[in-house]
């Protein structure tokens, strides 16, 4: 039985002097996923294996950056006889929410699917769709200029899908940013979680208020869509699955719309046909409009290609593992990568190519060289459809409604870079 290769004391002391090299030449600009994940490619070019295990000494953790591990890993529902959470996902996400479908397995992660499912209308049109668009509409009406203004569309735009229009305050929005900066990031999570606790603590009383005041609520949201097919579970943990629901509109949504509007508009020949697909469909105040956006959908596909907005994942397998004759070790940490999964040029020349065709026959998807932005298998991201939908609106209203324009050249041509330019996105409302 073959082991993956294994990173040494060489490997680490480059790391940390591209760490330090990073960080002196610009410190306010310094961008620790960025510096990793060179790091990331340069080991696989060395060691010439598409998984390899990353040895920092203290811990060691089983790189996967080819899709047929990837695959395998993501295939099967979370149990604790296959894979299942990796330590470092759960240690983040059990800070807001212990109970978190995503760090689920076995039968609470059995009982806990149907119901994200049930709310986020997995695989089909959501039945209150008509009332998001109106939400979307509504959140999008005013004039954006950069990532943070649409951040901030998003988190209006939340408030009245996930809890009813006008009826959860506002402060939640930055609630949810705040405490979701803590999940994803263990050293601020170790410094700074514990003056978070009294937010924390009323942004769950504040849940709970809303989930009793949607019981007998008419309002079409995802609360009160929630009432009607809650498992058998406490409240507790039915509560604890709305933060996933919340941060998807204002951390991974809002990312992949505002970095979908700058190709668009950055791309003359892209923009004109996407204004065209959008005048022919229809008036954007109908939710059947948005479902006719087949081409605006596969930009937002071909953007979450490129640039990701979930880089990475965490599982482990407590029994082990064999893959192709080779051994995955016991309760070794796992970590997707999916810059590099996304962007392999020995398999597509265009791979760093904005290629939105590419994405336009359904039934090639299944076998595509790409993995997708919203995982595969068993685990694919249950609000896909919603957050696609709400993806779609927005852009669609911003370019007809607003006629936005981008301000900066930098994405206007192939071959794209590795990570996105936030700093440099801005837009223009004439």
């Amino acid at each position: 039985m073959n082991t993956y290769p294994s990173t040494n004391v060489l490997d680490l002391l480059r790391l940390l002097g591209n760490l330090a090299s990073g960080f002196i030449r610009n410190p306010r600009g310094f961008d620790l996923e960025k510096v990793l994940g060179g790091w990331i490619q340069d080991v696989i070019k060395r060691y010439g294996s598409k998984n390899v295990i990353l040895n920092f000494l203290l811990k060691k953790v089983l790189l996967v950056s080819g899709r047929d591990l990837s695959d395998r890993i993501l295939q099967d529902p979370p149990d604790s006889q296959g894979y299942i959470e990796g330590n470092l996902k759960k240690d983040g996400m059990s800070f807001l929410a212990p109970n978190a479908l995503t760090i689920s397995h076995d039968q609470q992660w059995q009982r806990l699917r149907p119901y994200n499912e049930g709310v986020l209308g997995t695989g089909c049109q959501h039945q209150y769709q008509q009332a998001f668009l109106e939400q979307v509409n509504h959140a999008f009406s005013n004039p954006v200029s950069n990532i943070e203004d649409i951040r901030e569309c998003m988190g209006q735009a939340m408030l009245g899908i996930v809890f009813g229009e006008n009826v959860a305050p506002e402060r939640l929005i930055k609630d949810i940013q705040v405490l979701f900066s803590m999940v994803g990031n263990p050293i601020k999570r170790i410094l700074l979680g514990r003056f978070e606790t009294k937010r924390l603590e009323k942004f769950y009383e504040t849940l709970e208020q809303l989930w009793e005041g949607s019981e007998a609520s008419e309002k079409p949201c995802l609360l009160s869509m929630a009432h009607g097919i809650k498992p058998y579970t406490t409240e507790e943990e039915l509560l604890q699955q709305i933060p996933h629901w919340m941060f998807t509109f204002t951390g991974s949504g809002t990312d992949l719309l505002a970095r979908t509007l700058t190709l668009i508009t950055s791309r003359p020949e892209v923009l004109e046909r996407v204004r065209q697909e959008i005048k022919e469909a229809g008036s954007l105040e109908k939710a059947s409009t948005i479902a006719k956006l087949s081409y605006l959908e596969a930009c937002l596909l071909e953007t979450g290609r490129l640039f990701p907005p979930v880089t990475r994942t965490f599982h482990i397998t407590t029994a082990g593992d064999a893959y192709n004759n080779t051994r995955i070790p016991p309760d070794m940490e796992i970590l997707h990568f999916f810059p590099i999964m996304q962007r392999e040029r020995s398999l597509d020349p265009s791979t760093d190519s904005f290629v939105p065709q590419r994405w336009l026959d359904p039934s090639d998807q299944d076998n595509s060289t790409y993995s997708n932005l919203f995982l595969r298998g068993s685990r694919t991201c249950p609000g896909r459809d919603l957050i696609l939908f709400v993806c779609k609106s927005a852009i669609a209203i911003l370019l007809d409604q607003q006629q936005l324009t981008s301000k900066t050249n930098v994405l206007s041509r192939d071959p794209l870079p590795a990570y996105f330019p936030e700093k440099d996105i801005q837009f223009v409302n004439p």
